[in-house]
């Protein structure tokens, strides 16, 4: 990913040039999630596209194969509303006459599964043949108002590992139909190896022994493709568990200071054994879903070496060993239930102890 600025018509024009799904060093997976991961921190800082520049080269005679891959790719990456702010571009005029670039530049126009379908949803095809002719294109962008693309909606406001997105989802799928295919072929030459043997015919077996390796060479990029997005996905899971524990941590002590701030005196004063009748009596609330973690707890801090002692238990201020407790469960269940916590410590009517 290169990024170029440069000043005109009185505005700072930022370009972000991204290889190629069909890049030479790269493999399609490398590129989309690099492209991905640049896309989704741009939009995390408030910052979007007035447009993008698919370019391709007049000079090929059809699209097909690699190049459609491609194309459907970028679909999924853009989604259909940012179609609008996407410019065709066709680069090499200079490698065809104008009859024959004309020529497929119609056809890409006239086609669906080519430009047509993106065409009738707004996007324009545009020629790149001088500079000038490039900075048509910035004059058509640089109006446009920003917007984000699908993926980045997915990854921000959706919160999706990039395998889960449409355009994660694309891949994955063309990898497994790649990886198919090469299964059924590599099948195929070790029927056809076996029989060469079987008639020594070692010029054919040698032929067929090479293209094997290069299958199976092709199948060991797809496996690495394929584990580089399971791999994005498991960092995604980690940062969220990390994010997760790190959110309960500090509602974990946001809550210990709320008990120690809200809990009464009264109940502060209270012996363990007082707290807990008054817990089993419904004289205070615990929500119905944890009333069997909270006599977990009571049976765990009764077997605490504190309060092994039924007379210590018995003593003022031994409350405080079951409030603590409660503080650890409380963080789980107010992220669940949007900050009612499970325990009120409070006394008096039904009324004014409302169950969570």
């Amino acid at each position: 990913m290169k990024g170029y600025t440069f000043h005109y018509k009185g505005h700072n024009v930022n370009l972000i040039d991204t290889p190629g799904f069909d890049d030479t060093h790269k493999s399609e997976t490398e590129v989309l999630t690099n492209i991905a991961k640049w896309l989704e921190d741009s939009f995390r800082n408030k910052e979007k596209l007035n447009g993008v520049i698919y370019l391709h080269s007049i000079n090929k005679p059809r699209m097909e194969g690699s190049a459609l891959r491609n194309l459907r790719l970028f679909r999924q990456l853009c989604g259909e509303n940012p179609l609008k702010n996407v410019v065709l571009a066709t680069t090499f005029w200079g490698a065809v006459n104008e009859q024959t670039g004309a020529s497929r530049e119609e056809e890409l126009r006239e086609r669906p599964e080519f430009w047509g379908n993106m065409v009738d949803h707004g996007s324009r095809m545009m020629r790149v043949t001088d500079r000038a002719s490039t900075l048509e294109i910035v004059d058509y962008l640089m109006p446009m108002r920003g917007v984000p693309l699908e993926i980045q909606k997915e990854m921000v406001d959706q919160d999706k590992p990039l395998i889960e997105t449409a355009a994660g989802q694309h891949m994955n799928e063309e990898l497994h139909r790649r990886e198919e295919l090469h299964r059924e072929e590599l099948q195929k030459i070790k029927e056809e190896h076996e029989l060469a043997i079987e008639e020594k015919d070692e010029q054919l077996r040698a032929i067929l022994e090479e293209n094997q390796r290069r299958i199976e060479n092709n199948l060991n990029k797809i496996y690495r493709q394929q584990e580089q997005l399971r791999a994005e996905r498991r960092a995604e899971d980690r940062k969220r568990q990390n994010d997760y524990e790190n959110q309960l941590q500090r509602m974990a002590s946001m809550s210990r200071i709320s008990l120690e701030r809200d809990t009464s005196p009264e109940i502060r004063d209270m012996s363990f054994d007082e707290l807990v009748a008054r817990i089993r009596a419904n004289e205070i609330k615990v929500n119905a879903q944890n009333r069997d973690k909270v006599e977990g707890m009571i049976s765990e801090a009764q077997q605490s070496p504190d309060l092994s002692n039924s007379a210590t238990r018995k003593k003022k201020g031994t409350s405080r060993y079951l409030l603590r407790a409660l503080s650890i469960l409380t963080p789980i269940v107010s992220g669940a239930l949007l900050g009612v916590p499970i325990f009120f410590p409070s006394f008096g009517k039904e009324s004014e102890t409302p169950e969570t």
